[in-house]
C-alpha cells in the first residue's frame, strides 16, 4: 500500500510539472499608434487616438508622453487594438513630440512609439497658388481669374489680386481654407502684364504673394455683338449636365466650354445652334462658360457657374443630447453650413441632420448621422414634433475617395441614419428636396459629445458630382 502511495504522489508531480512547462511565455503589446492633429493654436482642445494590439490579446494600458522629458500615469485598461481616445491642450507655442507606450495585464510593457511632431502657434495662410486665367485678353473686356490659398488650421481666408498694371484689389470675400476664389479685371492698355494673389486669414496673418501669371493684352477690334449671359446649370440626369443661356443677338453657332475643377484654362466640350447643351463631364465638375461665334468674331460669358460643390471646413458638431445648437443646415443658396437650435419648431426648415447616439446624454459609445425628422423620437433630446425634414444617408465603401461619384439615390441604399462605427467616415447624403451632400466625419469625442465634421453641399439639385480638390 505503501509503495502505491509513494507511486501516485510521483506521477502527480510529473503532471504538475508538465503542465508548469507548457505554459505559454507572455508577449508585450507593440509599440501604440498615435493620430491626431500635427498643428494647433495655444488653448486648442486636441483629440489623440492611440492604438496598440496585444498578441496574446490582453487589454492594454497606455503611459504618454505629452513632450520632451513629461509622461503621465498609466490610462485605464483598453481592449487590444481598440482606440483610446485623449484630450490634450498646449497653452505655449512651440514645437511639441508626443509618443507612448503600453503594456498589458500582467506589466509587459512595449517599446516607446514613435513620436509625432506638434506645432502649436498662430500661423499664416500658405501662399495661393499660381493664379490661373486667360493669358491672350483684349482691352475693355472684363476676364475671370481665380486662384485658391490653403490655412495650417483650415481657417478660412481672404484673397487679394495684384494686376500688373499698377492696381491691387482689395481684399474679397471670405472663403473656405483650399477653396476657390475668382475675380474679373478689365485692362485699359495693351502690354505684358504679371498677376499675382496673397491670403489673409480673420486674425490678420498674411501669407507672401503667390507666383506671376503672364498675361498679354491687346487691342480689342471691333464692338463685341453680344455674348451669352444668365447662364444656369441644371442637371439632365444625376450625372450629366444642362447648360442653358440667353442671348440678346443672333449668332451662328455657340461653343460650350468647360474648366475641369483643380485645372487651369477652358476646354470646348461641344457646339450647338440652340440655347442649351447637355454635357457628360465623366464624374468631373468644374466651371462652364458659352462662346456665340458671328461671322466677324465671337464673344464669351462672364459668367461661369459651376458644378464644383461648396466646401464647409471641420467644425465639432454637438451629439443631440449635448450643450448648443446640434442642428446642421446647408444653404440653398450659397452652400455654407450653418448650425440651428432643435428645441424649437422656428427651425424645422433648417436642419439637414444632427448627430445622436440614440440615447439619453452622449456617452455612445457609437455615435450616427440622423434625419431630423427622427429627432423628435430619439431619447437623447427634447425636439419637439413636427414637419421636420426627412433626409436619407449612406456609407460610401472603401474605396470611394472625398472625389468619387456618390451613389444614385435608391430608397433601398440610403437610410434615415447612418453608424459611425469606423473613423474617418465618408457619408453621402440625399435631402429631402433632391441635393446630393458628402460628410466626412473625422472625429468622435464621447467625452465631450461631439464630432468633427467637414462638408461639401452641391447647388445643383438632382446632380451626384462631388469632386472639389
Amino acid at each position: 500500500m505503501s509503495r502505491l502511495l509513494r507511486f501516485a504522489a510521483a506521477a502527480a508531480a510529473l503532471v504538475l510539472l508538465a503542465g508548469t512547462g507548457c505554459k505559454k511565455k507572455n508577449s508585450a503589446p507593440e509599440p501604440p499608434v498615435i493620430q491626431g492633429p500635427a498643428i494647433a493654436r495655444p488653448g486648442d482642445s486636441l483629440n489623440y487616438r492611440f492604438t496598440s494590439t496585444d498578441p496574446d490579446g490582453d487589454s492594454v494600458f497606455f503611459m504618454i508622453s505629452w513632450r520632451t522629458g513629461d509622461s503621465t500615469q498609466w490610462s485605464p485598461a483598453t481592449p487590444s487594438d481598440t482606440e483610446y481616445i485623449r484630450t490634450y491642450t498646449y497653452t505655449d507655442s512651440g514645437t511639441y513630440f508626443i509618443k507612448a507606450k503600453a503594456k498589458d495585464t500582467e506589466d509587459t510593457e512595449s517599446e516607446w512609439s514613435d513620436s509625432i511632431r506638434v506645432r502649436i502657434g498662430s500661423f499664416p495662410p500658405d501662399a495661393p497658388i499660381l493664379p490661373s486665367g486667360p493669358t491672350s485678353c483684349s482691352t475693355g473686356l472684363a476676364y475671370t481669374f481665380k486662384t485658391k490659398a490653403a490655412h495650417p488650421l483650415h481657417d478660412g481666408v481672404l484673397i487679394q489680386f495684384s494686376w500688373g498694371d499698377g492696381n491691387i484689389d482689395s481684399f474679397g470675400r471670405m472663403v473656405a481654407s483650399n477653396a476657390y476664389f475668382d475675380t474679373t479685371h478689365t485692362w485699359s492698355v495693351p502690354g505684358t502684364y504679371k498677376i499675382a494673389a496673397r491670403a489673409r486669414d480673420a486674425a490678420g496673418f498674411e501669407s507672401p504673394w503667390s507666383e506671376t501669371l503672364a498675361v498679354t493684352v491687346d487691342t480689342a477690334h471691333g464692338t463685341p455683338r453680344g455674348a451669352p449671359h444668365d447662364l444656369v446649370l441644371t442637371a439632365a440626369t444625376d450625372s450629366t449636365v444642362n447648360v442653358v443661356w440667353a442671348i440678346d443677338s443672333t449668332p451662328s453657332r455657340y461653343v460650350v466650354l468647360f474648366r475641369w475643377t483643380g485645372t487651369t484654362g477652358y476646354d470646348s466640350v461641344g457646339g450647338t445652334q440652340s440655347l442649351s447643351f447637355i454635357h457628360d463631364p465623366v464624374h468631373r465638375t468644374g466651371q462652364y462658360k458659352v462662346t456665340a461665334v458671328y461671322d466677324g468674331g465671337r464673344d464669351t460669358s462672364t459668367e461661369a457657374p459651376s458644378t464644383a460643390p461648396v466646401m464647409n471646413t471641420l467644425r465639432w458638431i454637438p451629439e443631440l443630447s449635448s450643450a448648443g445648437d446640434t442642428g446642421y443646415w446647408w444653404h440653398r443658396t450659397t452652400g455654407q453650413a450653418y448650425l440651428y437650435s432643435m428645441d424649437t419648431l422656428a427651425n424645422v426648415d433648417s436642419v439637414d441632420f444632427y448627430i445622436t447616439d440614440f440615447a439619453a446624454g452622449f456617452a455612445g459609445p457609437t455615435y450616427s448621422v440622423a434625419s431630423p425628422d427622427t429627432a423628435p423620437f430619439d431619447p437623447g433630446g427634447h425636439v419637439p414634433s413636427g414637419y421636420w425634414h426627412t433626409n436619407r444617408f449612406t456609407h460610401l465603401d472603401s474605396t470611394a475617395t472625398e472625389d468619387s461619384i456618390l451613389p444614385g439615390y435608391l430608397a433601398s441604399r440610403y437610410r434615415t441614419a447612418s453608424i459611425l462605427d469606423s473613423l474617418p467616415r465618408l457619408v453621402a447624403c440625399y435631402t429631402w428636396d433632391h441635393h446630393y451632400a458628402l460628410l466626412r466625419v473625422a472625429d468622435v469625442d464621447v467625452g465631450n459629445g461631439d464630432a468633427y465634421i467637414e462638408t461639401w453641399f452641391q447647388l445643383v439639385p438632382n446632380l451626384r458630382l462631388i469632386e472639389h480638390y
